[in-house]
This record gives C-alpha cells, structure tokens and sequence, in this order.
C-alpha cells in the first residue's frame, strides 16, 4: 500500500511538470533460462497493471523450447519517460534474480482492434545493428513497415512492435521485433506471404535498395515463437467474496455487447458456482441493440460498452411505464483501443493554461440552456427535462481570458474541436452537460478514422485531423483519445477537476483505474427492475457475482478494464437491493 501511495504523489508531480504531450515509453524485461526471477513476473505485472503503475504490461512465454531464445518476455507501457523513470527506481528492484531490464525506443508499432491474443501465435526476432541510429531507423521505417503493415492488410499479423535498446552494450540484443499472428494457421502462411509481399514492394527502388543493403544494417541473431500469457488475476481483497444466496436452475438470456471477452468469461466464471444456471447469448447487435432486447422480452440482461442514449431507453419506458436499472460493472481502460478509454482535455502546449473544472468545461463546450434531462434520477424513474440545471448566455465561458489567462490571450476565442459519434457524444452530454445536447456552435466536429467517409472529404473530419488541427491552433481546446493524442507534440493535457473544485486530477493510469479522474468512462449492465419490487432472482444473482470479488478478477484478467474500487461497487451493490 506505501508504494502506491508514493507512486501516487510522485505521478502527480511528473506530469505537472509536463509542458507538452509525450509519446509513451517502453521496458522490455526477458527472463532467460535459469533466471529464478521470471517466476514471480506474471504477479508483478499484474500488480503493475491493476494499480496503474503502468499503463499496459504483456507477458509472452517461449512456445518452441527447441529455438534459442528467452524463456519469458515481457513489455511495459508507460505515459512518458517521468514514469519509466519512477518505475525504475521504485519498482524495478523488486524484479527476482536475472531478469534483463532493458529500457528501449518504439521505432515501428502497429496494432489491429480488436484481437484476441490468446488465439495469437507470436515470432520474435532479435538483432544486432550494425548501422548507426539514424540510418538503422531510416531502414525501419522504410523496409520494415512497409512489410508489417502489408502483412496486417492481409489480416495475418494484428500487432507488431520493433523495439531498439538504448544502452547497445548493456542488452542481450540491439533490435526486437515482436509479431503477432492472428491464429496458428496465419503463423503457418508467414512464409509463404512474406514472399509474395516482399515480391511486391521490390518494385519500388527505395525498398529494393534497403533489402540489398539490410545484411550491412543489422544481423539476425534468433526467431523464436512464443505464446500468450494472461496474467493473474488481481487479488482485490477489499471486494467480498460471492456468496451463493439463491439457486438458479433457470436460463439467464444475454442480447449486447461482449465486452471484449468478458460476458462470456463472466459466464463461464458464475457456472463455476452455479452449476444449473444456463445462458443464451447473442452478441450480434453489440450495445446498440442491447435495450431492445429487454423490451420485447429477448433478454434479461443487456450489457454494453456506451451509455444508454436516450432514444435507447424511451422504447423501454413505454413499455414498462419506468427506465432499465443501470448498473456499472467495469471502469474503462487508461488508453487501450476499444477498451471505453476516457477522454483526455487537449490544447496547443503554447497554451499556459494546466487544468480546468467540469463546470468549465460544460460552460466552454457547451451552451445556454433552458433546461437538460434528469435520467432516472427522479421520483418517477423517467427520462424528464428540468430547469435544474438551466444556465443564461452569460455563463458561457467563449474567451480564454475567461479562463484567467492574461495578456494577449485574454481576449483570443476558444476554438473548440470534439467527437460527432453518437457514443462519444452522449458520454460528454451525460458527463458534463448533465445530458443537455446544446453545444457551442463553433464545435468542429470529427469522428474516428474507421468512421470516416473514404478520399480527402473523410480525411477532413478524422480524429487524426482534428488533432493536426489542434497542433496549429494555439486558442483551441478539445476531447479526444489518449492513443491518438500521444503521438502529437505540440499538444498537451488538462489536469482536470469535478464540479467546480480545486481539486485537480492529472490523467494517470493509476488515476483512471481509482475513478478519481472525472472524465472516466463505464462499461454497463442494463437489466428490467420495477421499482419497488424485487429483480428477477437468476439476474441478481449473475450481477451478485459480477459485482463480487471474483467476478471483478475475471473482468481485470481480460486485460481490458479496471475493476470496480470498493466504494463503487458498493453503490452498484445497493442497487440490487
């Protein structure tokens, strides 16, 4: 608990400090055979994970003991560089006997979403260099690359990452590149493919001349396969324990979302204790049709990746006469694709402003109101609109000076860049606006590249280009994704605060994995209570066992999500009841 603690503060201090986005930073740790550390390194990970002392961690394991290579590996991701460098001095010494810590640099990294890696069948190729730095990365980005990136069109490799060590005396190897291979049978086509790859890109001159060269780059010293290892569940000992306290014999219908693998790892998990329960899933519509199926009596149980939009859950009052019960089951990951990751406030790093209030942000992104929706949250259970929360034109905030900056900036307006997807949309009204849908009207709104219309018209509104956007406008504000927005220098992000505090929260794994970062996001489970009257007993008792301990270990193992902290699952706990 005191390392947590310290890392804590310590987090706080780095990124305060921080004046411009960095790209994230990598360690590479290999356990060769006879290091007695590599033992205990699925729990230190995982501990590593769970606390957000790191902000990924992947564990390998050798596959073919008949290839020379290491017997375990495994890959830390952290914010920036100030984190690396705490892990280091704080949690690196507990790393057992013989286990190699190597820091590297990301000279290649590309990634498929989603993929189940389990299934995957991973190669790692290792070298030593022979060029110097800069035409060693010239060689990556234009003979290696092209490679990858052809073979994960192909759908064979879902991820890869080429690592370079910076201390070349201090590491077993100068040059790791780590494939992924989506299945056994695309790790048997790699050959095959390569070559028929390799045959295309020697048509362009500049590619031909690197693979004629690359003997005088870099030599190859092993390719080893190795497979996935999941690591450990947490322990979560402030979580209670499930407790059996009725039996299902019946079958618990599930129509939503799979939540990356965890519906139905949550399934098999409850089956463990009740062993007469049955499911019928159908994953097919994912979190958009979810409420459907609990309003033409489909399903029992709806769970989903989005917060419910209100022209989801108006069907089912008029049905039932009151709203679905909410119940939240996982906190998003700090940065993961496809894992609810929050959104983080960015600007241009010219920009002196460090942080900024919720209310701010509902008064700079938002608009003057006469009213917004009070959701479930009343004595009717109804979606019903309220003065409450209605604000006039003067509270908008449209200058920076209006934000306390001076001098020139003071009179500049903000510019404001955000989401257009109904999912991200409704988790910004719901989270800021108090589910009110009036934006300022300078918003210039983009949506994720895969959502984008093809040619230069879906160029135009890609997240990616509101970011470039961003980098150029020094009075512009806007949300947007972690993973995107770390590969943009010139940007950096707002510390920010709920309601109208001081109290600011800096965006930290650790803080996400704890919910005190305010902009945190959910993954639900929607179920048909009448107010007032008992849930269906076979449903109660499936959320029973997701909301304890060891449903939370199974959600934390997918690798995907934080588990609930105690306080909050206390809350959801209560709704049951």
């Amino acid at each position: 608990m005191t390392k947590v603690v310290i890392w804590a503060v310590a987090a706080f201090a780095c990124l305060a400090a921080r004046n411009a986005m960095s790209a994230p930073s990598y360690v590479v740790l290999t356990a060769p055979a006879g290091a007695s550390g590599g033992a205990g390194m699925p729990s230190l990970l995982a501990e590593w994970r769970q606390t957000g002392m790191v902000a990924d961690a992947w564990l390998l394991n050798i596959a073919n003991t008949k290839q020379p290579g290491f017997v375990s590996l495994a890959v830390l991701q952290f914010p920036d560089e100030s984190f690396l460098n705490h892990w280091q001095r704080e949690c690196a010494p507990s790393i057992g006997f013989g286990v190699i810590v190597t820091k590297v640099d990301t000279l290649a990294r590309g990634e498929t979403f989603p993929r189940d890696s389990t299934k995957a069948v991973f190669a790692v190729a290792q070298y030593d260099t022979t060029a110097g730095p800069e035409k060693y990365s010239q060689y990556v980005k234009g003979y290696v690359t092209p490679e990858m990136e052809a073979l994960r069109a192909q759908k064979l490799l879902t991820s890869y990452f080429l690592f370079t060590a910076r201390d070349r005396k201090g590491a077993p190897w100068q040059s790791l590149l780590v494939m992924e291979y989506r299945d056994p049978l695309a790790f048997e086509r790699r050959e095959t493919a390569m070559s028929e790859v390799r045959e295309k890109l020697s048509s362009n001159p500049s590619w031909k001349e690197l693979s004629d060269s690359k003997q005088s780059i870099r030599k190859e010293l092993s390719v080893t396969q190795y497979a996935w290892r999941l690591l450990p569940s947490p322990a979560l000992e402030d979580l209670p324990n499930y407790k059996a306290e009725y039996t299902v014999k019946s079958t618990i219908r599930v129509l939503g979302s799979f939540l990356k693998f965890a519906v139905a790892n949550l399934q098999e998990g409850f089956l463990q204790y009740q062993p007469d329960a049955q499911f019928a899933s159908n994953f097919s519509t994912s979190s958009e049709g979810a409420i459907s199926g609990l309003y033409t009596g489909i399903s029992t149980i709806a769970p989903m990746g989005d917060d419910a939009k209100i022209p989801d859950m108006m069907p089912f009052f008029n049905v039932y006469g009151y709203l679905p019960l909410e119940l939240s089951v996982a906190t998003g990951d700090y940065e993961k694709r496809g894992a609810l990751w929050p959104g983080v406030i960015v600007v241009n790093k010219e920009n002196p402003i460090t942080h900024i209030t919720m209310e701010q942000l509902d008064r700079v992104f938002g608009s003057e109101r006469t009213g917004a929706w009070s959701v479930g949250d009343n004595a009717e259970h109804n979606i019903l609109f309220t003065a409450q929360y209605a604000r006039g034109r003067d509270t908008n905030i449209r200058t920076w000076g209006q934000l306390g900056l001076e001098g020139d900036w003071a009179n500049h307006d903000i510019q404001t860049y955000g989401y257009a997807a109904p999912g991200f949309e409704t988790y910004f009204e719901r989270k800021v606006f108090h589910w009110a849908d009036k934006w300022n009207g300078n918003l210039r709104e983009y949506v994720e590249p895969k959502e984008a219309a093809e040619g230069s018209e879906g160029t135009a509104v890609s997240s990616l280009t509101m970011l470039e956007e961003l980098s150029k406008d020094k009075y512009g504000i806007g949300w947007a994704a972690m993973f995107h927005a770390e590969n943009y220098p010139n940007l950096k992000v707002l510390a920010v605060a709920p309601g109208n505090s001081s109290n600011y929260v800096e965006y930290t794994p650790e803080n996400v994995a704890n919910r005190t970062y305010p902009l945190v996001r959910d993954a639900y489970f929607y179920v048909n209570r009448e107010p007032g009257r008992p849930l269906d007993p076979a449903v109660r008792e499936f959320m029973r066992f997701i909301l304890s301990r060891q449903g939370q270990q199974i959600i934390a193992h997918t690798g995907f999500f934080y588990p609930l902290n105690a306080e909050y699952l206390r809350e959801q706990l209560k709704k049951l009841d």
